[in-house]
């Protein structure tokens, strides 16, 4: 969670627009980011989490505004059109939180080249290297091991791409995952075999 993450709401009996909005997280419970929420929407929603789904209920007639990405990942809203209006004492359940408890990442590769890789066999834009599905544990590292856990990574690229590499984490959904911590690969390159060995050491 960072402080861009926010979403606002209309209380419709005056037409006031509130702003609700969050500090920069390393962590963060779902219980405490429900706090969060009820203590920033000013006793005009209540929230509540039980059993991995919060709901909230509004004590006026509210307008939802479109909240940003993150919020609507952590929310269950992603698949809710918004506007969406709230009626008084109206309880909305939000969609169960698939990503406390399982991640799906992908490892995409930023290079002006494009890369191919044997996810999909195919060419993506951006180029996709691998797909990261695993489960999520509060305040334990990320650790994925492709030739272990997943599908071997084997990756096309012209020889030139190999003096700069620039890869990004991004959600299912191709957003930048924020990193609060390094992210570190290790990377085995090794000419395809049909290569000219001539041509490799010249560059």
């Amino acid at each position: 969670m960072t402080d861009e993450d926010k979403f606002d709401f209309i209380a419709l009996a005056t037409n006031h627009l509130h702003a609700v909005s969050f500090e920069d997280y390393y962590n963060f419970t779902i219980e405490s980011f429900v706090n969060g929420l009820n203590n920033s929407t000013q006793n005009l929603i209540q929230w509540e989490y039980a059993n991995r789904v919060i709901k909230f209920k509004a004590l006026q007639n509210m307008q939802i505004q479109e909240p940003t990405h993150r919020m609507k990942l952590i929310l269950g809203l992603y698949n809710v059109k918004f506007p969406f209006i709230l009626r008084a004492n109206q309880t909305y359940t939000c969609p169960d939180i698939p990503i406390t408890r399982h991640t799906k990442f992908y490892l995409v590769s930023l290079q002006g080249n494009p890369m191919y890789s044997n996810i999909g066999e195919q060419q993506h834009t951006p180029s996709i290297i691998g797909t990261i599905d695993t489960i999520t544990r509060d305040s334990i590292p990320l650790i994925y091991n492709f030739e272990k856990e997943g599908k071997p990574l084997k990756i096309k690229t012209y020889t030139d791409s190999l003096k700069y590499l620039e890869m990004s984490l991004v959600d299912f959904q191709f957003q930048p995952i924020v990193l609060k911590s390094p992210l570190f690969l290790s990377v085995k390159i090794k000419p395809a075999k049909n290569a000219d060995v001539k041509d490799i050491l010249t560059k």
